[in-house]
């Protein structure tokens, strides 16, 4: 008996697959020409959205990335709206959209960006793309030396924030929107400070006799991992002071003294290369910085904001802009008789002259009068004034008491008013600094008396207290110009 099936019967499986395949395919488009309906009909969704919520607050040019889940045709800064309003700039590519903000944002808040008639190429419907994203919260360094305490404060990662060893100054950082504060780094003697990436660049010491360390972070305080790196100084013996650090972590400088013959000489502008052997470098009288050079002498310099290039007054009173990584000339730029500090992007300087304070502009030495409204320049005693935004600054005044006392406050002025702001100095303090936070928002006030160190910082427009300090400074007033100090 043949067990042999006749033909038809064996391609039968066969046949079943072939249909089971077309089925299943058919399915297939179906569902994907579905899709492609419903995605031409619906438009563009957003897929991400990614920023830094830190550099959104304390720096310009900042960007908030919006990816959506298709290319996407160009989108105009017109289709974009920021609320609360802030200046942006929008460009497009792919299925991306960068805003770009020109300055610094508000401290611990929300902004809602929408994207309106966004479109896919080719396709007839539109969406609009809408994200709320959250800024972060300030915080400060401080120096709080070894006599003076922190109240309310807790410890983190095993450091603890109320007083440590005995004779140690302490760094603590500081949240204005929560209690306490944390120990950062501690050590006898400590006179400047900033920081430097992931990492502190402490000064310290008496007498003439200065140390230059950079601590290693972890966590926001001290990595007890990594040693603590001591620089090799120019000489054995000499005083550091007006510490600066370039934004991008790359350099450092300060004046330097040797004072190995117990006074103090070839005073001038060393830099800190971080990316190369970490030897302090002379800024040569020419504006170049140049190994065994005697350095160019300093009143006072800053680093210019977001570059790596330092604007320094000489002890002549010459305005020098000098390119720190050495691969441009250095630019002459007149003269003045104090450096103020910068205004918005960097790009210009607010000097002073013999005939006025005056805006400099460092890309061509261009100089238009300050700003200077009825009651901003009446007082007997005009001190520095410290850049807010574009058009806002604040400056210390103050008239004499009959006792020959200085009673001062402190101005907030415009291109049209000038008005007090309403902080409170104590009669027998002295304000010594008046530094606002990166984004303008705040500014921390720093008095003294015969007895204690107190930061205050205040709002910038209104001057009411967010939080006190018992501190001599904080890091925000490492970007003002410093060498021969006025408030």
């Amino acid at each position: 008996m043949s067990t042999d099936r006749p033909p038809q019967l064996r391609r039968r499986p066969r046949d079943r697959f072939r249909r089971r395949l077309v089925a299943s395919l058919t399915v297939f488009v179906l569902v994907g020409a579905a899709a492609a309906v419903i995605g031409a009909q619906q438009g563009p969704r957003l897929r991400e959205v990614t920023y830094d919520p830190s550099g959104l607050v304390s720096r310009p040019a900042q960007r908030v990335i919006l990816t959506a889940n298709q290319a996407l045709q160009r989108v105009s800064a017109g289709d974009v709206t920021v609320t609360p309003a802030a200046a942006h700039t929008v460009t497009s590519s792919g299925n991306t959209i960068a805003v770009e903000f020109a300055g610094p944002l508000a401290y611990d808040r929300s902004y809602e960006i929408a994207v309106a008639g966004v479109r896919a190429p080719g396709q007839p419907a539109t969406s609009e793309l809408r994200t709320t994203i959250r800024t972060g919260s300030t915080d400060v360094l401080a120096l709080v030396p070894a006599t003076s305490r922190t109240s309310g404060t807790s410890g983190t990662s095993g450091t603890s924030s109320t007083a440590g060893s005995a004779g140690k100054d302490r760094i603590v950082r500081r949240s204005l929107d929560a209690g306490g504060a944390t120990t950062v780094y501690q050590a006898a003697d400590i006179t400047e400070y900033a920081r430097l990436g992931r990492s502190l660049v402490v000064v310290s010491g008496t007498d003439g006799r200065s140390a230059v360390d950079i601590v290693s972070l972890a966590g926001g305080v001290q990595d007890p991992s990594a040693p603590v790196e001591h620089l090799t100084l120019p000489t054995a013996e000499g005083r550091v002071t007006a510490l600066h650090v370039a934004d991008d972590g790359a350099s450092f400088g300060f004046e330097y003294a040797d004072t190995t013959t117990g006074q103090s000489r070839d005073v001038g502008l060393y830099v800190v290369d971080m990316t190369g052997t970490h030897l302090p470098t002379a800024v040569a009288a020419d504006g170049k910085p140049t190994a065994g050079a005697v350095p160019m002498t300093v009143a006072q310099w800053a680093y210019v904001p977001r570059t790596e290039r330092a604007l320094v007054r000489t002890g002549s009173d010459d305005l020098v802009l000098v390119d720190v990584s050495g691969q441009t000339d250095p630019v002459r730029l007149g003269s003045a008789t104090y450096l103020h500090g910068f205004v918005g992007t960097g790009t210009t300087a607010v000097v002073e002259t013999g005939t006025g304070v005056v805006r400099l502009d460092l890309t061509d030495g261009k100089r238009t009068p300050l700003a200077a409204p009825p009651g901003s320049t009446d007082a007997a005693y005009l001190g520095r004034i410290a850049q807010l935004d574009e058009d806002t600054y604040v400056r210390v005044v103050g008239d004499v008491r009959p006792d020959g006392t200085l009673a001062q406050q402190i101005l907030r002025v415009d291109a049209s008013r000038a008005s007090r702001l309403p902080v409170v100095v104590p009669a027998d303090a002295s304000i010594t600094a008046v530094c606002p936070s990166p984004n303008g928002q705040f500014l921390a006030v720093a008095t003294k008396s015969a007895t204690s160190d107190l930061v205050s910082i205040v709002d910038a427009s209104s001057g009411a207290l967010e939080a006190s300090i018992d501190a001599a400074s904080v890091d925000w007033c490492g970007a003002l110009p410093s060498g021969d100090e006025i408030s």
